[in-house]
């Protein structure tokens, strides 16, 4: 079984955004901006490359769903986010209200 090569950064801060926006619903481009804190323009951008890489639908002028590889990518993120959180909290003393940047930097990783 071969595995796919592991997504940017980028790529998996937006799949993680689409999937807090919209679920398995139509994300806009307007609410992603908001979310990631970053320019409509630069969002349209992104969704195209993320089409591309057959993670997401797009549909112009619409918003975005996440495709079942993209669905998939996105759950699997997010789990490693509350693992890595609640693991900085029961194992390394970390405070509930400072795990959320640490687990940001390490779910990459």
């Amino acid at each position: 079984m071969s595995s796919s090569p592991p997504l940017s950064t980028s790529v998996g801060d937006y799949l993680k955004a689409i999937w807090l926006v919209a679920g398995d619903g139509l994300a806009t481009t307007t609410a992603l901006a908001e979310q990631l804190g970053v320019s409509a323009p630069s969002v349209s951008a992104m969704l195209a490359k993320l089409q591309e890489g057959k993670l997401v639908r797009h549909e112009r002028y619409r918003g975005a769903r996440l495709s079942a590889r993209g669905r998939r990518e996105a759950l699997r993120l997010m789990r490693r986010h509350r693992l890595i959180e609640t693991f900085l909290h029961l194992h390394l003393g970390y405070g509930w209200d400072e795990v959320h940047g640490e687990a940001e930097r390490l779910e990459h990783a």
